[in-house]
């Protein structure tokens, strides 16, 4: 009963148009905070704060900007802040339907998560694992919103 009712949620997440968001749905995750921060781990928290804000208030495209420029930082500075900027990044272009882009942000979220289990327990990112990777079965049908042309 408990799997049926996290799906049904997710089947209703994934059917309203792209822009709105639902109390429950999964957020956006800030960066910890550290003493003696290097410069370029500043700029990756303030991007990635200000894509916070602008994904809660709804503009997830200026969301996606700034997450964006915190992955491609924190890339450039291989910063343990990766998975987290990746995982917000992964849930923006999930509310713009850039499903395709946003499996590639999830499994980079996964990849460099060091333990986090918002982002290894995420029901949204399996749910695009499965729905768009033939070999791994999903419980239930992908939306036709999510299709992607040879992913079933």
């Amino acid at each position: 009963m408990k799997h049926l009712h996290m799906y049904l949620l997710l089947a209703l997440i994934l059917a309203l148009p792209a822009g709105q968001v639902l109390a429950g749905e999964e957020l956006p995750i800030a960066l910890p905070k550290s003493e003696g921060s290097k410069r370029f781990d500043m700029e990756i928290s303030v991007a990635n704060e200000k894509g916070i804000n602008l994904f809660k208030s709804g503009n997830f495209i200026g969301a996606q900007e700034f997450f964006s420029k915190a992955e491609s930082l924190a890339r450039q500075f291989r910063d343990p802040g990766l998975g987290v900027v990746s995982y917000n990044l992964g849930l923006t272009l999930h509310q713009l339907r850039l499903h395709e882009e946003a499996v590639e942000a999830f499994n980079t979220a996964k990849k460099y998560a060091r333990g986090n289990r918002a982002i290894l327990n995420s029901s949204l990112i399996r749910f695009h694992e499965c729905g768009f990777n033939p070999s791994i079965p999903c419980e239930k049908q992908l939306p036709a919103s999510m299709h992607i042309e040879g992913s079933n």
